[in-house]
């Protein structure tokens, strides 16, 4: 393009000039259609509130790397996650469909744990023998078509079977733990235990128990390289200590081994997905962040374990910016879900949804109890953080239009040059034009969902309007304090809404009163709605089985012990 630019400045005849400067318009034609293919690095953290990040409340003082993140790219104001539970959330995540669609609606088992959800649906097990349906392809497939080389680090939560486990999935390679940590105690202190009998840290490798350590994995792909996944545990018990600052190692050691620059014709681009388990309980961190909090009491725990994850998103960013892709990168930081106030999971062990506290659910005259974050469709279950960056691309700046982590599969496609199967309908949006500042507009009155623990559409939102169709709480007992006092009532509604319950979110972030929008409001939120319902009735899905096994079921390395306890 610039040799034919040159030949035009010195060009003599007119004829001659035409000729070169259609050529420069067809050259900036193709480069313009041509994709930019960047590293991806996506960053998930583990139920961190929207109160729990600097750059959406200033007392937050300790995320310090992610709020100068937020300051050097796009800061997403208005950003929710697919679902506001731990196997739900990441589903929509990596395939960009609701979980009515997927048949993922609970939470896959790993190692013998059993939850009743208020949905009546069992929910971790126990023992799964399945996971995400084979039918559904994720991001790591369709990015992985296009060429990229798709590693991935942390909780997968997905499934832990052959067929189910990440490098069955598109990845590469895996190192994580897997599944989830309910089972453990709120923090790694002797004092911290949840229940009589709650082991003390590292987690569950106790014989009195009966249920047996969580695994950390250090698997390749294609299909754990045709061996049982069960010989790539390097820990079990993981030591949860550890755990942080081993991920932020492994990534920063993939970034700058992987990361591809943008004129580097002989190295496939990177796609790297680190799903963090901070800041689920167990709250464990190294010495070195001890007192990096200056929270009082209990709630220092929880601000020391924010610190050492924000610690290790400084040193992944550090990777990307001295590495070789540094101008060729985009990051992505959100979370799972918003924080876990479910009784009897996490009492003090829990950050801040900032003013999204869902009042009405609490009111007596209203929801009656229970939670409003994590497992529930209250803006404190499914609103959370969101940043992206990408150096030399994306102008600085802040987001407040309604985005979604359902996005983020259309949109990495785009940007990768990578083809969604056309089978099936995707319920996120490109924004590739919002982040490369053609259409700023693009997400402007959308209409976005929110599904329930029965992978059901609960909630709808379109700009200041918020609707329900069901209300429910989180927990409702369980979670005493030393007074015996519970954190919510046990009384816990479950309220179905014709014609839906309204918020507006603008006048009324904590959703305590309950408005009139009109009825052409209400009409529209119905249309959507029931065009949704049929939507998904007469749409391509998927079963995803929850059918489980016994004790040989477990991840397990080693068959010999009764709690499957090795340390390679």
């Amino acid at each position: 393009l610039e040799n034919i630019l040159i030949m035009f400045i010195s060009a003599k005849s007119n004829l001659l000039k035409m000729a070169l400067l259609f050529s420069v318009v067809v050259s900036l034609a193709f480069v313009a259609s041509e994709p930019l293919r960047p590293n991806i690095v996506l960053l998930f953290m583990d139920d961190h509130g929207w109160g729990d990040f600097g750059a959406n409340v200033p007392a937050v003082k300790e995320t310090p790397n992610l709020d100068k993140l937020a300051k050097d790219g796009l800061h997403l104001t208005d950003f929710h996650v697919g679902a506001s539970v731990c196997t739900p959330s990441r589903a929509t995540l990596l395939t960009g469909r609701y979980g009515a669609r997927t048949g993922v609606s609970g939470n896959f088992g790993l190692i013998g744990q059993v939850v009743e959800l208020l949905f009546n649906i069992v929910s971790q097990g126990p023992e799964s023998l399945h996971g995400i349906a084979q039918t559904e392809r994720t991001l790591a497939n369709t990015l992985g078509d296009a060429g990229y080389e798709a590693h991935m680090i942390g909780k997968w939560h997905l499934g832990h079977h052959p067929g189910y486990h990440p490098t069955y999935r598109g990845f590469q390679t895996y190192s994580g733990d897997m599944g989830c940590l309910d089972t453990t105690p709120q923090s790694c202190t002797s004092e911290d235990k949840r229940d009589i009998g709650a082991p003390a840290c590292p987690a569950l490798c106790n014989i009195s128990t009966g249920k047996n350590g969580i695994p950390l994995y250090d698997s390749k792909g294609p299909n754990c390289t045709g061996h049982d996944c069960n010989l790539d545990i390097v820990e079990q018990p993981f030591n949860p200590f550890a755990l942080n600052s081993r991920y932020a190692d492994r990534a920063a050691s993939i970034i700058k081994n992987m990361s591809r620059a943008k004129d580097d014709k002989n190295k496939n681009p990177l796609f790297l997905y680190v799903a963090f388990a901070h800041t689920h309980t167990p709250l464990a961190y190294e010495t070195a962040f001890e007192n990096a909090s200056s929270r009082p009491g209990n709630l220092k725990i929880f601000g020391n374990t924010l610190a050492e994850v924000d610690h290790a998103i400084g040193v992944i960013r550090d990777a990307v910016d001295s590495g070789p892709g540094a101008n060729n990168t985009i990051i992505w930081v959100t979370a799972d879900n918003g924080p876990a106030d479910l009784s009897s999971v996490a009492c003090f062990a829990i950050g801040s949804p900032g003013p999204y506290v869902g009042a009405w659910q609490h009111s007596p005259g209203g929801g009656g109890g229970g939670g409003s974050c994590k497992t529930t469709v209250w803006e404190g279950g499914h609103r959370v953080l969101g940043v992206t960056y990408w150096s030399s691309v994306i102008q600085p700046g802040t987001v407040t239009d309604v985005l979604s982590s359902l996005d983020l599969t259309p949109t990495f496609a785009a940007l990768a040059g990578a083809k969604l199967p056309e089978d099936r309908v995707f319920d996120g949006i490109d924004l590739s034009p919002l982040l490369l500042g053609t259409n700023v507009s693009i997400a402007k009155d959308r209409m976005l969902f929110h599904q329930d623990g029965g992978g059901q559409p609960a909630a709808g939102r379109r700009g200041k309007y918020k609707a329900f169709w069901s209300t429910y709480g989180s927990g409702g007992g369980g979670c005493f304090y030393q007074n015996q006092s519970h954190r919510w009532p046990t009384k816990n509604k479950h309220i179905q809404h014709n014609p839906p319950l309204f918020f507006d979110l603008e006048q009324d972030p904590g959703e305590s009163t309950p408005i009139d929008p009109g009825q052409d409001i209400v009409d529209l939120f119905q249309k959507e709605y029931q065009l949704l319902l049929t939507n998904i009735q007469n749409s391509f899905k998927s079963y995803s089985n929850y059918s489980s096994g016994g004790p040989s079921a477990w991840a397990c390395c080693n068959k010999q012990s009764p709690t499957c306890c090795c340390n390679a």
